[in-house]
């Protein structure tokens, strides 16, 4: 008892000393907030040794966490020094700055182009392998044959994502920061691409944040239906598979984005199919092969079932970073109604009060929500030909006859899995 009373101690402590870091980094007071940060970081590092092996690993993952986003702001610090120093007029020879770390000589490392705030994606950065996207008839004929079609860098940015912010700047701060500072994480030895899962209930916009994710990396979007690579005849998934990757390190930077990857990568212990256990190997070959490419590429999973994923997906070198997309939290359940009710005539609305009685909606049963009180509204209208504006109580109306399509049961068996990773 007094190990958990300690451990709950250090935890608590750690959790105030990040809300008052973040207070800290808020006031632009940038050398309070890391070192406070860091001091976090440690107490969730000397909690983890007080715990089991499993609730010590996910501890060890929020301290590794905590210290990046310590990392983060001394870079961020850095430039700032870095821009103030270069305000003071300096005749240079030349537009690129060489700079020299260790052993490694680094160009255009502090180019102006380069200098943004950490996390940040310059306006004026394009894909290095801009040309890329040129395909041959072979490239068509492949792409219709797997029903792939629209690959380009998505619209969606991560502006357009409701909420999920700690979930846009683990991405930021893991996935996309390596891609866009290139020249830091060569300094480093950091690869960019490799694996994601995404995982959580259905309707909650996995997807929507995969193209984002393809967006901020300024990489081509290929989505693929697994149901196209499991070919009915014989050994066309290998063959697939492997055309797949060649043409996305081909076409790099991109995004190979996989929905419901539980339907090609089982669990290969619970199948009969004697297709899917050769299916498997020839994925995970792909995936081992991603380090060795020179091209960018990541690898995006996305699965409602994370659990019923073969065990060697899970491994390092794989799908590295897996993360959680849970249903809409309150600040978000509140701006999702007001964007779906938008563009319809509609009266003063509480969205808080809302957003406190749809608990563990996801947001498509919000959009449902809204659009089943506007057709309900537009239909006694049509009936009274009396126009009126659809009101809370429609709304209510609407949410007391559904229901989450989440349920707290569910919602545990996720939680269960991000904690212990079954």
């Amino acid at each position: 008892m007094t190990v958990v009373l300690e451990f709950m101690t250090l935890v608590d402590e750690a959790l105030q000393i990040i809300q008052s870091a973040q207070n800290e980094e808020n006031q632009s007071h940038m050398d309070e907030a890391i070192s406070l940060y860091e001091k976090a970081a440690r107490l969730l590092m000397q909690s983890a040794r007080l715990e089991s092996p499993e609730i010590a690993g996910h501890r060890k993952a929020q301290a590794r966490s905590v210290f990046a986003i310590a990392d983060r702001l001394k870079l961020h610090k850095q430039d700032m020094e870095e821009k103030a120093r270069k305000s003071t007029p300096t005749i240079l020879s030349d537009d690129i700055i060489e700079k020299k770390v260790g052993n490694f000589e680094v160009k255009n490392l502090e180019n102006k182009n380069n200098i943004k705030k950490e996390g940040e994606i310059p306006e004026n950065y394009e894909p290095p392998y801009k040309e890329n996207m040129k395909n041959t008839p072979e490239d068509h004929v492949f792409l219709d044959e797997m029903g792939i079609d629209n690959v380009d860098i998505p619209d969606i940015s991560f502006n357009d994502v409701v909420g999920l912010d700690s979930v846009k700047d683990e991405v930021k701060i893991k996935i996309l920061l390596p891609l866009i500072k290139k020249d830091l994480a060569k300094i480093y030895d950091i690869k960019a691409g490799g694996g994601i899962l995404m995982y959580g209930p259905p309707g909650n916009g996995k997807t929507f944040i995969a193209r984002a994710i393809a967006h901020e990396a300024k990489a081509y979007f290929i989505n693929i239906n697994p149901s196209n690579l499991l070919n009915q005849w014989f050994g066309n998934f290998e063959k697939n598979i492997e055309k797949l990757f060649k043409y996305a390190s081909k076409h790099s930077p991109s995004v190979l984005f996989f929905d419901e990857i539980d339907a090609i990568a089982p669990k290969r212990a619970k199948t009969n199919s004697s297709y899917m256990k050769r299916a498997v190997p020839a994925l995970l070959s792909e995936m081992d092969g991603i380090n060795s490419r020179n091209h960018a590429l990541l690898i995006i999973g996305a699965t409602n079932n994370p659990w019923d994923i073969d065990e060697a997906f899970l491994r390092p070198g794989r799908f590295d970073e897996r993360i959680y997309i849970p249903p809409p939290d309150a600040s978000a359940r509140e701006q999702l109604f007001i964007i779906y009710l938008n563009n319809a005539k509609h009266d003063d609305i509480n969205y808080r009060y809302l957003s406190s009685i749809t608990e563990n909606f996801s947001a498509v049963d919000i959009r449902y929500v809204c659009e089943k009180a506007k057709e309900n509204v537009f239909k006694e209208v049509l009936k009274t030909d009396n126009l009126r504006d659809i009101t809370e109580d429609d709304l209510i109306e609407a949410i007391n006859a559904s229901k989450p399509s989440v349920s707290n049961e569910l919602l545990a068996k996720y939680i269960k899995f991000r904690d212990y990773g079954k």
